[in-house]
């Protein structure tokens, strides 16, 4: 009764004389009383604040704000109970947000947008406030027209009022209300759902200065009243009539997703909104709302494209969820995905980066919301094939047009990383929920058929298995059928060569992931990859296919795997190599093992060398190339193991730094010479018959000694010279002749440590090597001058007169012409020109000939003119760098000469030293090109005379 003495006062006093200050005193007495009392005195308290409510004579704006504020103290603090009290009450904040006035005989309209919001906020708590029965008495069919009242009256406010609190409120109470947990709310409110549809979309589509805050409420609004009324639960035993109200509700819910989706205006936040809408719809409302459900699937796909960071992670998170749920929305995903992959190899095609990002991520998109039931849409008649067929046309593969790539490959449509990575996550999902087994078999039969798209779908078989779980069935077939498919590619079509390189990469990636189940497959893999990492085409990635099977195998290096394996491949290999030419794949396999182990293969090799001298003997021009091929791997197995031997004596070049020390002892050791030859011409005539007989016997010892016959691998190494040295004048064939001149080289090189076998057979290769250097073919002449390169550097002194006399000239002559040719020129096309490596390798030679061959002042001087024609600024830059680094090398034989040429070209200065008469050096020309090259050198190499 404390409390009831407390309020009584102000209670009476406002049915009096009601007042704003009494109100307030009323607000404030409701905050300090306990919950208990006001439960106890809720009537008691609403009464007055009814009466003034509904009384306009007693009431205005501040007056009506400040009773309804005590009405939501009330509320907060307690339960409504009785239908009556929240049924007056709703009806008069109704009647205030509506702007119409309850009584007849006045005509003025509320219009204070402050009214209307706490009118609407006095509802929430209201409805927060009500009882299960009071609320289950406001779903009733008796209070429908008041239930409807209130819900389009929120509707309207929050669609056409300006104020965003306003409106924000009116979304808040609608909110509320379907939040109510009863099972009929459904059903209750199912017949305002066409009103709903209708004010939320002209809300959510509102103009675009509209607060993204309110869109977004909205939508979280709409959300939640479609899943309670069209959710599946209420139509699982629908009647007739629910059924065709669900058919036209449907259809007019998806003209409103039509238009929500088409909003182009979206702010990141609604975005997020419509996100959890459309995941929400997918798992609630998935049997009443099938027809949308491709529409929607499509937009939260989309989402997962989208430019803000944070859309996209929700939409992935929601694609994620959905797709280990139990919801069954396959249908609706195949539809999609059916157009996709239909349109994808369009978009792909058409090369415009944005679209394919779109359409790619709208892929995965699909493939990751089917997830585990991906393999159940592909069962559908041409839908894998239509799937398979677009990622193979989107992966065209063409050969490389850039030299320096370490791939033989690039894409065709697909250039921006983005866009392969993207690609890749596709083939990934694939691969991680799809059938693996129907996968890869469809993909093999390409390869099989020997389909246009055979590298493309080696390349998506790579990406595939990369996402799927190790599969040691599925592996082992794929492993077997490339290893098979390996031993019929060809080195001369680029196809081939794509191919082999990406089939290489596959067995390297599953034995890796099969381990130690690699080891059985070894038997049918090892040789295959062993002869492809043997040839240059396929060489790298034989080599790191070769890796990865040591590593699956747990072996530290390849080596190891070879020799611990060499039963797989040896037997094979023996009789393929007596039948070289039959087998002439037997090379490569023999290049790889000389290249990758240690195995000594000296026995295979001799043989194999009698065999083709034999073989090249008889006829020479006659399927030459394997011969020369085996004479080329010997040439390098003997040059691994080159035996010791007294090496061509090279003079003392003049620039060679010599110490103080050794020229002593140089000295030391040039008088005891002297002082013995002297000793010996005196005492000659001295030495009886023994003495002389005993020198003699030593000196044939000492003979003996020194004719020692040399190795058996240097004299099959001259015999292979010796063949090679006949067929070079007859060579035509391209691929014959690069094996001759390398076979050539190695040849020199294992040979220059016997001067007796190697000196006779330089002289017979000097014409025919002449000739080919002097001729017309820049790609033959630059391989001659490689052999010459290695001749000057192995044998200066045997061939410098006719090196000087017959190549030198020759030399100087083109490297002068070819100056004017790429004057001005740095095009790809004239950089990739055999004639420019061919005037490369030529002016960088140049050294390496003035070093060794130390020819003639006039013959130096001749090769220093022509490399500064490479100082002009309007050379290419390589070519001059180049010129630049050999009159430096070429400065430390002979200074003068090139002081003389860099000082006609810096510009006109006069040196004066004491003593001297002043000399005046350089060009008039402030313009030359040669200028700044020039002066940097003769700054780098003469700094004391430039100061």
């Amino acid at each position: 009764m404390g409390d009831f003495s407390k309020f009584k006062p102000i209670c009476v006093e406002l049915l009096k004389t009601p007042s704003l200050e009494k109100l307030v005193k009323l607000k404030l007495l409701i905050i300090e009383t306990e919950n208990e009392s006001i439960k106890q005195l809720q009537e008691y308290i609403l009464f007055p604040l009814f009466i003034i409510i509904s009384n306009e004579e007693f009431r205005n704006e501040k007056t009506l704000c400040a009773a309804c504020n005590c009405v939501q103290e009330v509320c907060r603090n307690s339960t409504l109970k009785v239908y009556k009290i929240f049924s007056d009450f709703l009806l008069q904040f109704l009647l205030v947000v509506h702007s119409v006035n309850p009584t007849e005989n006045l005509g003025k309209i509320l219009q204070s947008e402050e009214v209307k919001l706490v009118s609407i906020e006095s509802l929430l708590a209201l409805l927060r406030s009500a009882s299960s029965e009071v609320i289950l008495e406001l779903l009733s069919e008796t209070s429908r027209l008041q239930l409807g009242h209130l819900v389009f009256t929120l509707l309207k406010v929050a669609a056409n009022e300006e104020m965003k609190e306003l409106r924000v409120s009116a979304l808040d109470t609608l909110m509320e209300l379907s939040c109510i947990p009863t099972t009929d709310l459904g059903s209750s409110l199912a017949g305002f759902f066409p009103g709903i549809c209708t004010h939320m979309l002209k809300t959510i589509n509102g103009s675009i200065k509209q607060s993204h805050f309110l869109t977004k409420r909205a939508v979280e609004v709409f959300s939640s009243w479609i899943r309670i009324i069209l959710n599946n639960s209420r139509f699982q035993n629908a009647g007739k009539s629910d059924t065709e109200w669900l058919q036209r509700t449907r259809t007019n819910l998806h003209l409103v997703f039509e238009k929500m989706m088409k909003n182009s205006d979206m702010h990141w936040k609604v975005k997020l909104g419509i996100t959890s809408l459309v995941a929400e719809v997918l798992e609630d409302c998935s049997v009443t709302l099938e027809p949308s459900l491709p529409l929607l699937i499509k937009k939260l796909v989309q989402f997962t494209a989208d430019e803000c960071l944070e859309v996209q992670e929700e939409a992935k998170k929601r694609i994620t969820i959905l797709s280990h749920s139990q919801t069954n929305f396959n249908s609706a995903v195949r539809q999609n995905l059916y157009d996709i992959v239909t349109c994808l190899p369009r978009i792909v095609t058409q090369g415009i980066t944005h679209d394919q990002l779109v359409v790619l991520q709208e892929l995965q998109g699909h493939l990751t919301l089917l997830g585990p039931r991906l393999e159940q849409s592909l069962i559908f008649s041409g839908l894998r094939q239509r799937l398979f067929k677009g990622l193979l046309i989107s992966a065209t593969l063409e050969p490389t047009k850039v030299t320096e790539s370490d791939e033989p490959f690039s894409f065709q449509y697909l250039r921006e990383n983005r866009v392969v990575s993207l690609f890749a996550a596709c083939c990934f999902t694939i691969g991680r929920h799809g059938n693996l087994s129907d996968t890869s078999d469809y993909l093999l039969d390409v390869v099989r058929q020997k389909d246009s798209f055979d590298k493309e779908s080696v390349y998506v078989m790579n990406l595939v298995l990369k996402g799927a779980n190790v599969d040691p069935p599925v592996f082992t077939t794929v492993i077997k059928e490339y290893s098979t498919c390996l031993t019929h590619l060809s080195a001369g079509s680029k196809t081939d060569i794509i191919v082999g390189h990406l089939m290489l990469l596959v067995i390297g990636e599953l034995a890796v992931r099969m381990g130690n189940d690699f080891s059985p497959l070894l038997i049918t893999a090892l040789k295959p990859v062993l002869e492809k990492a043997g040839n240059p085409e396929f060489c790298e990635a034989g080599i790191r296919s070769l890796q990865r099977m040591a590593k699956a195998l747990q072996l530290s290096t390849v080596s190891q795997l070879l020799e611990e394996n060499a039963d797989y491949y040896a037997p094979q290999l023996s009789y393929q190599l007596q039948n070289i030419v039959r087998y002439p794949r037997a090379i490569d396999l023999l290049r790889a093992l000389l290249m990758l182990s240690d195995i000594r293969m000296d026995y295979w090799l001799e043989r194999m060398v009698q065999h083709a001298l034999k073989g090249l003997d008889k006829n020479h021009s006659l399927r030459a190339l394997p011969y020369v091929q085996v004479f080329e791997l010997y040439s390098k197995a003997a040059l691994k193991a080159k035996p010791a031997g007294p090496a061509c004596a090279k003079p003392l070049s003049k620039g060679e730094a010599v110490s103080v020390e050794e020229v002593a002892q140089r000295i030391a050791e040039y008088k005891a010479n002297i002082k013995l030859t002297e000793t010996c011409f005196e005492t000659e005539n001295e030495v009886d018959a023994e003495e002389a007989e005993e020198i003699r016997e030593f000196e044939v010892e000492q003979l003996k000694e020194e004719v020692i016959s040399p190795p058996p691998q240097v004299n099959i190494v001259a015999d292979i010279l010796d063949r090679c040295t006949k067929i070079l004048p007859q060579c035509i064939e391209e691929q014959l002749y690069a094996a001759l001149m390398k076979t050539i080289c190695l040849s020199v090189e294992v040979l220059s440590s016997h001067e007796d076998v190697f000196l006779p057979k330089v002289h017979k290769l000097w014409e025919p090597l002449k000739n080919q250097l002097l001729g017309t073919s820049h790609l033959k002449q630059k391989q001659a001058l490689e052999v010459f390169l290695s001749l000057v550097r192995c044998c200066p002194d045997f061939i410098r007169h006719r090196a000087v006399r017959e190549v030198i000239p020759k030399l100087v002559a083109f490297l002068q012409n070819q100056a004017n040719a790429s004057r001005g020129r740095s095009s790809r096309a004239h950089i990739a020109s055999q004639a420019y490596k061919l005037q490369k390798l030529a002016l960088s030679a140049m050294a390496t000939v003035v070093e060794f061959l130390d020819p003639p002042v006039l013959e130096v001087v001749g090769i220093i003119q022509a490399i500064s024609l490479y100082l002009s600024n309007k050379q290419v830059s390589e070519l001059q760098n180049l010129a630049k680094e050999n009159l430096i090398a070429i400065a430390k034989y002979h200074s003068g000469s090139v002081w003389l040429t860099l000082h006609s070209m810096i510009a006109r200065r006069t040196f004066t030293r004491p003593g001297f008469p002043p000399i005046e050096v350089g060009t008039t020309d402030e313009n030359s090109e040669f200028k700044s090259n020039a002066e940097e050198l003769t700054k780098q190499l003469y700094p004391l005379i430039w100061s």
